[in-house]
């Protein structure tokens, strides 16, 4: 010691151990971020009648729903992990335009906020809780 200083300029500020344990904690941190970016979602449908809510239906699983207005039944939906689709719906305003079901003809949906509309039937089906977001805010279809 000269002058009552301490002139021993070897001293680690870290040991090797506390740099083991640095790496892991980084590891370790970054290991929980990725997993968290990359997770499926929990993907759900809503599915709305006359504005209303009528269910939430997961999309986890290969399945078939069906809606009905009390005794009436309304539309079929088919539902495979992370996409939802109308596959039958019919029209109790109109019975003879039944073949027109652009419902139907939307296909598939699995985007977050892509819709499938029933305008006679007032449904309404849209995704929530996807990690993929539409690049479009209409769709317009033509038979």
């Amino acid at each position: 010691m000269k002058n009552g200083k301490n002139t021993n300029t070897n001293r680690k500020i870290f040991s090797k151990w506390d740099l083991i344990l640095l790496i892991f904690l980084i590891a370790g941190f970054g290991l929980w971020i990725g997993f968290r970016q990359f997770a499926p979602a929990a993907a759900k449908a809503v599915v709305l009648l006359d504005g209303k809510l009528y269910e939430v239906i997961p999309l986890n699983k290969n399945a078939y729903y069906k809606v009905y207005r009390g005794d009436t039944y309304l539309m079929t939906l088919e539902t495979k992990p992370g996409s939802i689709r109308a596959t039958y719906s019919t029209n109790w305003i109109f019975p003879e335009t039944e073949t027109n079901q652009v419902s139907v003809a939307t296909g598939w949906i699995s985007k977050e906020g892509e819709t499938i509309i029933s305008i006679p039937n007032k449904i309404v089906v849209y995704t929530e809780g996807t990690k993929e977001k539409t690049t479009y805010d209409a769709m317009t279809f033509q038979n």
